[in-house]
């Protein structure tokens, strides 16, 4: 582990905005779409160093345009997973209603929180900004390091 004073505390990157450092992660906030977003760079690893600091910045930052292009597609196949897990025990016309509500289910979703977790892919945490679909609950998406949709859950509070 780094001595305190080795590591960097503030970064300002054009792509990543002003990070700043907290205990093992960097903290930003991005535009995704229309919406303000925590951005969170975390560490999974106990190696804190500076080198791992600067590391974790440049995976960030190439994986974060790959995430963003492929946001939309990320909250849709969330929303069909999930409808279709809900499905699953359900009526044949609850699935059918399931199915046909899965692009309202997806639009209604509203970035939150990006973590991006270096060095394996991370997760986007939506709300319901309707609460007709998921309550108050939250949605995590999770994402490889391509920014490829991996699951979905719901985070029920």
């Amino acid at each position: 582990m780094a001595h305190a004073e080795e590591l960097l505390a503030e970064n300002l990157d054009p792509v990543l905005g002003s990070l700043s450092w907290e205990t093992s992660e960097w903290v930003s906030d991005i535009q995704v779409g229309t919406h303000h977003v925590r951005l969170l760079i975390d560490l999974d690893e106990e190696d804190h160093s500076r080198e791992r600091q600067i590391e974790s910045i440049a995976y960030a930052k190439a994986l974060l345009p790959k995430v963003l292009k492929n946001e939309a597609q990320l909250r849709r196949q969330a929303a069909d997973e999930i409808a279709e897990a809900a499905g699953s025990e359900a009526s044949e016309e609850d699935r059918r209603r399931y199915a046909s509500e899965v692009d309202s289910a997806a639009a209604a979703m509203e970035p939150q929180v990006l973590c991006i977790s270096f060095p394996d892919g991370g997760y986007l945490e939506c709300r319901d900004v309707t609460q007709a679909f998921y309550g108050a609950s939250t949605v995590v998406i999770r994402f490889d390091d391509e920014g490829n949709y991996e699951e979905a859950e719901v985070d029920f509070e």
